[in-house]
Parts: C-alpha cells; sequence; structure tokens
C-alpha cells in the first residue's frame, strides 16, 4: 500500500527518519492570544493520502497532490478529466494545461474515468462507486448499481456510447445500456482481481487482471472467455486494437499479441522486464505503455515492435491516454501530470510545483516565508504561498528544519552534519561548518550570533560566530533528538526519542535530564510564555509544562495517531 501523508496547510510536509513522515511549522502568534494550547498535528497513517478539510487550499504541488490514477480525453482532445486517490477529480478544457479541482458525492479513491464528450463522463471506485456527470463536471451523482466490491476501470463503447462495462475486484463486472444511468452485474466466470477494461464496440471487450487473467467477450458481455498468456504475472491492460487484434501487457516486461480474438496468443519480447503500468492505442498502429522505470514504449506497427523512451519524470507514470497519434497525456503519484504532442518522443509537465518532501517551513509575516526539505531543496514565497520559486543551495541533503531571529538571518539543518545560514532571508545560502556527520533535526538560536542544533546520537552543537563554525556540547544521552527551543537566553529545552527532555539553565553550557513518565517519541516542543509549554510526540502522546520545561505532565490526547508539530 502506498504510505502516503498529504496536507492541505499551505504546502505538504514530510520527514523521512526511519520511514516517518514530519510536519513542522513556525506560527507566530500574536501577544494577545488567549491562552490556549494551539496544536498543530500531521496525524501518519498508513492508507493513501486524506482529504483536506473545508477551508484548506493546496499550495504545492498544484493544482493538487493526491495521486492520479487515470486520465482521459473527450475525442474533442480539450475536455478532459484525471481521476485518482481520495476522491480526486480534476477538470480541464484546455487540453490540460489548466485544471480545476472537483469532487464526487462521496470519499473515495476513484480508479478510472471515461471522457464521452464535453459534459458527459463516467468515474469508478472504491466501495462499488460509479459517478456520472452530464454537466461537465459541475455536478458528480452516484449512478444506480447494486454493487460493493472496489471497481477498477470502466469503458464504453457502441453508438453514442450507451454500452458500457466496470470491473473490479473478485471478477465483478457491471454493464449499463444507458450511458451510465443504471447498472446490472455480469457473470464474468472469474473471482480473480480485474484491473482494467477496455471495449473496442459494443460488442468487443478485453479485460485484464491479477495472476495473468486476460477475459475476452465478443457479445458484450453476455459470455467471456479467459485465459494467462503471460503466465501468473499481473496484467495491467488489454485492448482491441481491430475486430481481431489484441494487445496485452502485464508485469515481468510481458507483452502478447492475438489476431485471432484472443484465441491464441504470441509473445513480443521487449528485452525488459519491467513491469508495465498500463498500455493505450490511439488507433491500430500506433500505441504507447509506461512501465515502472519511468519509460514509455512506443508503437507504430500495432504493437509487433515496442521502443522505450525515457520520460525522465519522478514520480513514475501510473497510467497514460491518446487521443490520436500526437496528443497523449500520462498521470502519477503526487498529481503528476504530464502532455505529449509528437506521440511520445517528448513530453511537457502540466502540473506546477515541487514534489519533494518538504520537512520545515518559517513565515516572517502574512506574505513572506521559506520552505526546506529533501535533497537540499530550499523554496521561499513572497505571495503567502500562492507560488514557491527554488533557491540554490549547494547541498544534496536532506534538510530537516529552519529557524530565523529576523527576515534577514537565518539557519538551516540537516542530514550529514549540514548546515546552511542566510543573511538576506533566504534569497541565498551559504554553507557552516558543524563539525560533524550525525543528521540534525533541530536549530534554535538566542540571537544572532549564539544557536544550537540538535540531532542524531543525542548530538548537540553550538555556535557563537552566527553559524560560520560550531562546536560539540554534551548532552548526556544517546538518543535522537528531535527539537529544541529556548524560553530566554539561559533556558533552553530539548526533546527527543524515548521520552527524552533535556533543560538548560546556563544558556546550553550544560545539559540535564527531566524526568518525564513518556516512553514515547517525543518530536515537537513550544512555549506560551516563559512558564507554559506544549511538547507532542508518538502515539498521540501530549505533554504540558508549566514550570519551564523543569516538570512535565501527561495531557488526555483524543488521537493515537503520531503528532509531529506544536505551536502554542
Amino acid at each position: 500500500m502506498l504510505r502516503k501523508i498529504n496536507s492541505f496547510v499551505k504546502y505538504r510536509l514530510a520527514r523521512a527518519r526511519k520511514g516517518l513522515r514530519r510536519f513542522r511549522r513556525s506560527v507566530p502568534l500574536h501577544s494577545s492570544t488567549p491562552l490556549l494550547l494551539y496544536l498543530l498535528v500531521l496525524l501518519v497513517l498508513d492508507t493513501t493520502a486524506q482529504r483536506s478539510e473545508q477551508g484548506w487550499i493546496w499550495q504545492n504541488p498544484k493544482p493538487q497532490g493526491n495521486p492520479l490514477l487515470s486520465i482521459h480525453f473527450a475525442k474533442d482532445k480539450q475536455n478532459g478529466f484525471a481521476v485518482g486517490a481520495d476522491n480526486t477529480i480534476l477538470h480541464t478544457q484546455d487540453g490540460g494545461f489548466n485544471w480545476e479541482n472537483q469532487s464526487g458525492p462521496t470519499d473515495v479513491t476513484l480508479s478510472d474515468v471515461f471522457v464521452k464528450d464535453r459534459k458527459n463522463a463516467v468515474a469508478v471506485g472504491t466501495r462499488g462507486a460509479i459517478f456520472i456527470t452530464d454537466t461537465g463536471g459541475k455536478e458528480w451523482r452516484q449512478a444506480k448499481a447494486d454493487v460493493k466490491d472496489h471497481l477498477y476501470g470502466v469503458t464504453f463503447g457502441g453508438e453514442e456510447l450507451k454500452m458500457g462495462w466496470a470491473a473490479g475486484t473478485y471478477g465483478r463486472i457491471m454493464r449499463t445500456s444507458d450511458g451510465g444511468l443504471t447498472w446490472t452485474a455480469l457473470a464474468s466466470g472469474t473471482d480473480q482481481h480485474i484491473l482494467k477494461i477496455s471495449a473496442f464496440d459494443a460488442s468487443k471487450v478485453a479485460a485484464a487482471g491479477v495472476n495473468g487473467l486476460v477475459l475476452i467477450t465478443t457479445d458484450g458481455g453476455d459470455t467471456w472467455r479467459s485465459s494467462t498468456p503471460c503466465g501468473a504475472v499481473v496484467m495491467s491492460g488489454a485492448r482491441f486494437i481491430n475486430p481481431e487484434t489484441i494487445v496485452a501487457a502485464g508485469y515481468g516486461g510481458c507483452v502478447v499479441r492475438s489476431t485471432d480474438g484472443g484465441e491464441t496468443w504470441n509473445r513480443v519480447n521487449l528485452f525488459s522486464r519491467s513491469d508495465l503500468l498500463s498500455v493505450s492505442f490511439s488507433n491500430e498502429k500506433s500505441g504507447s505503455m509506461t512501465d515502472a522505470n519511468g519509460l514509455v514504449w512506443l508503437t507504430g506497427d500495432g504493437g509487433q515492435s515496442w521502443l522505450p523512451f525515457n520520460v525522465r519524470t519522478n514520480p513514475r507514470l501510473a497510467a497514460n491516454y491518446f487521443a490520436d497519434k500526437f496528443t497523449g497525456w500520462a498521470v502519477g503519484s503526487d498529481g503528476l501530470i504530464v502532455r505529449t504532442d509528437d506521440g511520445g518522443y517528448t513530453w511537457q509537465r502540466l502540473t506546477e510545483g515541487g514534489r519533494e518532501d518538504v520537512n520545515d517551513i518559517a513565515f516572517f509575516d502574512s506574505e513572506y516565508g521559506v520552505a526546506a526539505g529533501a535533497g537540499g531543496r530550499i523554496w521561499i514565497t513572497n505571495d503567502a504561498g500562492t507560488n514557491w520559486l527554488p533557491v540554490h543551495s549547494d547541498v544534496s541533503a536532506n534538510l530537516n528544519a529552519i529557524h530565523f531571529v529576523n527576515a534577514d538571518k537565518g539557519w538551516i539543518v540537516g542530514d550529514r552534519g549540514t548546515v546552511l545560514r542566510t543573511i538576506n532571508g533566504g534569497a541565498s545560502w551559504g554553507k557552516g561548518i558543524s563539525g560533524t556527520t550525525d543528521d540534525l533535526q533541530g536549530v534554535y538560536f538566542v540571537g544572532e550570533k549564539t544557536g544550537f542544533a540538535v540531532g542524531a546520537n543525542g548530538k548537540i552543537i553550538r555556535t557563537t560566530t552566527g553559524g560560520a563554525y560550531w562546536e560539540p556540547m554534551v548532552s548526556s544521552t544517546n538518543a535522537w533528538l528531535e527539537d529544541i527551543k529556548f524560553i530566554s537566553p539561559n533556558k533552553g529545552i530539548i526533546v527527543g526519542d524515548g521520552g527524552t527532555i533535556l533543560a538548560t539553565l546556563d544558556g546550553g553550557t550544560t545539559w540535564s535530564k527531566v524526568k518525564t513518565n513518556a516512553a514515547e517519541n517525543i518530536y515537537a516542543v513550544s512555549f506560551f510564555d516563559e512558564k507554559i509549554g506544549t511538547a507532542v510526540g508518538a502515539n498521540g502522546l501530549i505533554l504540558r509544562t508549566a514550570d519551564g520545561g523543569l516538570s512535565w505532565t501527561d495531557v488526555e490526547s483524543p488521537s493515537r495517531a503520531n503528532l509531529f508539530a506544536v505551536a502554542s
């Protein structure tokens, strides 16, 4: 299952140590803010992306960042839809250059979409979802269908595209004869999961699924004939390209052709073992496939031979669709959408923004902010996050934490002892000499010259030169240290794994352990004033102090999820 965390709080944040994802944000609170705890929490779930709450909007990537699983266009090549995880529906009226977010009537993952014309489309997904629209997506409604299985594919064929089929788990196949308004179940003759389905006309339909399954019907679905031409591998798709010829593709680089309607099959040698993820044909000669290595494979002879082309996209392309031999689109994880106008030789990215993990963010006012994340990435914004501009960092290590003392001077720390500093609000960055190769997770400065950073194996380092040079400090622990805050120039608190809390009363010269009853990892700490503070961590842990961090008490938490950030 995809391990994915999405957030709609002006940015998407993630963190990779020990496979965890972390959300950390600096939120300046006005001095008149009531004495309340303001928790900014990212709940880590081993599920697909979670839906945004009303009022939050995507700012990176754009138009959104959920995984996209299918894309399809009307014959005009202008009106199209892309669908994906967490009820994601995107609509375009200009060939994919601009997209608007839409949503279906229930919160499900949508696996496939078929676009009939500029107004009519059908999307299918989990828990028997069949959504239809006749308003160009302005309004989606659930079709009448007695089905609870997850549906993975949908297709239409015949005159006016009235005949349609949807397929999914345990061999489920549904059919409609009224354009998608009502659906009835068919007997497929299999209990294997069906992943894709494609119609040539009102009679001939091909489907593909797990354990090598390829299903063929020539009577509109009344009867189905099954075969396993690739053995037991997952089959990603099967398509009629003319009344007798079928091309099917699957994992392990398997491509097969049949020229007798599926009675017999011939293997096509790609000289590749890469898993093939999707297959599409715009006519009986021109076709394309995407694979798990980021390649697009093209054919001009009906699938008898294929040539690979490197699209150079990350993440990989999960599905593709060609409207004609030249114009095609493909989609993937993190909301990626690309388009080709030369038959797949070159591709243009249609979505904006970076897709690297963002680990920390700081705003100086309502407009200007800095973010940092994986692979040495740094971004700045001067329009409240509407647009983010990349900034050169000259490092490749993951960047984990940011701290600014004013709108000009700031520092970033990261993996392998990385320390960066800026004196112009993040427009450019220079390296500091940390003297360590341990990963650094938190940073805090008590002035323009003196600061501290904490990280792996109990590491604490200090600078008195504005971050140019650093020296190690004794921490009395080997636990990973996650966050650091100073309440005053002399009094500071560090939190870390295994319930670790350290305190200093002499400006960071010495650090002593603070006793807690917590055994969970503590990921973040924040103070409202010199007395009142909050720390949060694994399994919904919330701790509170009323004496500046010298003692802590448990606070009942409404959640058992990992809590990674707090502002108070």
